[in-house]
């Protein structure tokens, strides 16, 4: 027997043919309709959305499609069947003859579904979510996989289509053909003959039934939870939000349910016995409910998928920050034996140096340094003097003096600075000034005082920046690489190149959070 991965993919490849940039929703359209599910369609005519029905039956063998174009005019006779007038005569019984109607087709296209009649409506409803159809007394089960529906527009509010939009587990969007060499290979195309799916990549009744039954079998892990949490605990602050309409961002335990299922087949046609987070983007087409939220549903199951990494860097980021804040309390006046800013460095006789800036040479003007607090963050400005062939960094406050000297010199940007013990904290990142010496005899006591302040038996014989840099190279850095290396290795079969491209950036972001940090610790490192 053929390997579900194998078999996909190349049955991705033959109805794909012809097809430009809309190979995604054709893979999405199959996994919706081996796991069962119903796929909605948003886009403007001329877009493919009918091709991608009549390629989909093709997946199925001896698959049958029925497809039709809703208006406000349409009956249930035209889309289960006409009423059988001779077993209403000849029997007294009300039944439809549904042999070429929705009740007997494998793949079912569905346009313009919102203009679709209250009683269609009710009838789509037990079809899609029990796959029964009632015609007169008898209950038929419908060998339907799959009801594609397509629109232009989403359904509109207050007119009761709630329930009928909640059954379409996939969403997405469908435009005109963006890329230019996409779009004139499209232009300049023959028309394509009949696809024709080989028997052996055609999927069975039988093999369809065994597969839902492997699928059951997926193993969900628990960092797969631990994403799909910080997930739903995002989209309730999301929906609490200003200006946000709650159900904008309401997904139903229903719903949550076919999401995991829709996942596991996924991971299943991948040819994987257990969800990874490579199948969590499928999520981004499954959460929105409107178009305007599609950004903020993408922002965050991408940030789901680092956040356990962004949970410890901030821990850590705390502690580095308590351990600065707390060792630069006020002394008492009669340990307080010499002025601490004697300790540092002058450079040109009016500032201080700073350790280990990122973009070189930085200096902060000594006088300044009186009007930056502990406690509060105040503004300040960082700009490069060509002159001293340094950055510099002045506290912005009545009565600056640095005003005259910035007005034509490039690179000037705002900063946020605050006062911290042995150095100056700038956007959140601590600096130590160079000292006149050795940190060790100015400040002898603070290795104790790391000692004190996290003396859980965690952090012991080191200090806390010691201890999180350690932890942050040897355990979140790690984790981060095998993220990274996962979705790298990855030939996943259902998610697009824009997805990708998505989900590499918020690595990209998540590992210069890692670096900025190492830079944030490393510095602290100097302070504490």
């Amino acid at each position: 027997m053929m390997k579900p991965d194998y078999q996909i993919k190349s049955l991705l490849k033959v109805l794909s043919q012809g097809v430009y940039e809309k190979e995604h929703i054709i893979a999405m359209s199959l996994l919706s309709a081996i796991a069962g599910e119903s796929i909605f369609l948003l886009g403007p005519p001329g877009t493919a959305k009918s091709l991608v029905a009549r390629r989909l039956k093709l997946a199925f063998k001896d698959g049958k499609a029925f497809e039709y174009l809703m208006s406000r005019f349409s009956t249930p006779d035209e889309i289960f069947g006409p009423v059988s007038i001779s077993m209403l005569k000849n029997e007294d019984k009300y039944e439809r003859v549904v042999d070429g109607f929705l009740p007997t087709a494998t793949i079912v296209f569905l346009d313009e579904i919102w203009k679709a009649s209250p009683s269609i409506q009710n009838a789509l409803l037990t079809a899609i979510n029990e796959r029964i159809f009632q015609n007169g007394r008898n209950t038929l089960l419908l060998p339907m996989k799959a009801l594609i529906a397509a629109s232009n527009e989403l359904p509109a509010e207050d007119e009761g289509l709630e329930a009928l939009w909640d059954r379409f587990l996939v969403r997405m969007v469908s435009n005109c053909i963006q890329s230019e060499t996409s779009f004139y290979k499209m232009i300049r195309q023959k028309p394509v003959g009949e696809i024709i799916v080989p028997s052996d990549l055609q999927i069975t009744d039988e093999l369809y039934e065994t597969w839902q039954n492997e699928i059951h079998n997926i193993a969900i892990p628990d960092n797969v939870c631990s994403a799909v949490s910080f997930i739903r605990k995002r989209l309730k602050e999301e929906s609490t939000k200003e200006g946000n309409k709650e159900m904008d961002f309401y997904v139903s335990d229903r719903r949550w349910k076919k999401c995991f299922r829709i996942i596991q087949t996924a991971a299943f046609l991948n040819g994987r016995n257990a969800i990874d987070l490579t199948d969590v983007p499928i999520l981004f087409h499954c959460l929105w409910n409107t178009v305007d939220v599609i950004p903020s549903i993408i922002d965050i199951v991408a940030s789901s998928l680092t956040a356990d990494i962004d949970r410890q860097m901030e821990n850590l980021q705390k502690e580095i920050d308590l351990a600065i804040k707390k060792k630069s309390q006020p002394v008492k006046k009669e340990e307080n034996t010499h002025n601490p800013l004697e300790q540092f460095t002058l450079v040109s006789y009016f500032y201080y140096s700073i350790r280990n800036f990122p973009q070189g040479k930085c200096l902060f003007y000594k006088a300044d340094y009186n009007h930056v607090d502990v406690d509060k963050v105040s503004d300040g400005i960082l700009y490069h003097d060509e002159q001293k062939r340094a950055w510099i960094v002045h506290a912005i406050y009545t009565g600056a003096p640095f005003d005259y000297k910035v007005r034509n010199v490039q690179n000037v940007r705002r900063v946020k600075l605050q006062k911290c013990d042995g150095g100056i904290i700038i956007d959140n990142t601590p600096y130590a000034f160079e000292r006149t010496m050795p940190l060790s005899m100015s400040s002898s006591n603070s290795l104790n005082n790391s000692q004190e302040l996290f003396g859980n038996g965690f952090f012991t014989k080191l200090t806390v920046a010691d201890n999180a840099l350690s932890l942050l190279l040897k355990e979140v850095v790690p984790s981060l690489e095998i993220i990274k290396k996962l979705f790298a290795d990855s030939k996943h079969l259902f998610l697009s190149d824009d997805d990708k491209k998505i989900v590499k950036k918020y690595l990209d972001q998540c590992d210069k959070r890692t670096k900025e940090l190492e830079v944030v610790i490393k510095n602290a490192q100097q302070l504490l």
